[in-house]
């Protein structure tokens, strides 16, 4: 009878330490799909990034196709402006 008691507590003992070990490892993961979250939209913003930079050889031909066309709106609204 003794030693069935015995046992019983050692199984509470290891009942005690794996519900920690489940509540670390529960914390764990909640930290590391945020992780993840954080990760992934920063590789949105690379991609977008990036996205711009291989376009026609990087990111000043973009610039100045961007100041190309606005200069192009100005030359319209000011023709738009003189009838």
């Amino acid at each position: 009878m003794h030693d069935i008691v015995a046992e019983r507590q050692k199984l509470f003992v290891s009942l005690d330490k794996l519900k920690l070990e489940k509540e670390k490892l529960s914390a764990e993961k909640k930290d590391m799909e945020c992780r993840i979250s954080e990760l992934e939209k920063r590789i949105k913003v690379l991609e977008l990034s990036g996205g711009i930079s291989s376009v026609s050889g990087g990111i000043k031909p973009a610039r100045d196709r961007v100041n190309k066309l606005l200069r192009e709106v100005d030359k319209c609204l000011d023709l738009m402006n003189k009838y």
